[in-house]
């Protein structure tokens, strides 16, 4: 299925990224009482970051994505479940109305028509459901994240991270289809090796689009700043859930 970001030839470093605040997750499955067994939707599950930890809470899940080589790894990372996995966008995921108790979209909701995928969320969600959006987002206050900034910001002055570190709250409330906006942010380091961080970069295709040719240069730059095996990078996990309003 063609789309506007098309991560074909990034699925392979995309797999590299870190993994979501498992505490994080934790609390969002709490706090939007999805118990085991319940029907959930992972839109635009990607290489299945989000998926995998979503299937250690005993749920049915089906993964929408719409690019073949994403789903080819997604299919392989969560092989030892029964995860469904289908073809789809979050405007339009083909799966079943009023089925999910919530539909959850692992850094994916800032890469769709927000109004349309939310009156998407509202048709497959059950009267009580939920939906979710999350990201993993760089503490940019780190030492070694300035940096990286400098190099990207001497390359593209204006570089924009866009929606993906935006907050949603405003089109989620115009939206009039759920109610209170929540949120949740836990914070956490992971240890990756010099080639994990270089692979994850590699796959960050807002970097590529705004690079105007010079990706590969910049890769390169942050390729001779890494100095060491491994480093702990600094993450925080932000979520913003909310429950379908009452019809």
């Amino acid at each position: 299925m063609e789309t506007e970001w098309d991560y074909s030839d990034r699925a392979s470093t995309y797999d590299k990224r870190a993994d979501y605040s498992g505490k994080a997750i934790e609390k969002l499955i709490t706090q939007t009482k999805t118990s085991p067994g319940e029907n959930v939707a992972d839109i635009g599950a990607g290489t299945g970051k989000l998926t995998k930890i979503l299937a250690g809470y005993a749920l049915k899940i089906y993964a929408v994505e719409p690019n073949d080589n994403m789903r080819m790894y997604g299919r392989k990372n969560t092989a030892d479940t029964d995860v469904v996995w289908s073809e789809g966008v979050g405007e339009k995921t083909f799966l079943p109305s009023s089925k999910f108790h919530a539909a959850f979209f692992g850094s994916s909701f800032n890469v769709l028509n927000q109004e349309e995928t939310l009156k998407e969320v509202a048709r497959i969600l059950t009267p009580d459901g939920w939906f979710a959006c999350l990201w993993n987002h760089r503490d940019l206050d780190d030492p070694l994240q300035k940096e990286i900034e400098g190099i990207i910001h001497k390359f593209i002055p204006r570089f924009d991270y866009g929606k993906r570190r935006q907050d949603p709250t405003g089109v989620i409330s115009q939206s009039n289809l759920f109610g209170m906006v929540e949120t949740i942010e836990e914070s956490f380091t992971v240890q990756m090796n010099r080639a994990d961080i270089l692979d994850a970069w590699l796959s960050h295709d807002t970097l590529f689009r705004q690079s105007n040719g010079n990706f590969d240069e910049i890769i390169k730059e942050i390729s001779f700043l890494l100095k060491h095996d491994s480093y702990q990078v600094p993450y925080c996990t932000r979520i913003w859930f909310s429950q379908l309003k009452a019809k």
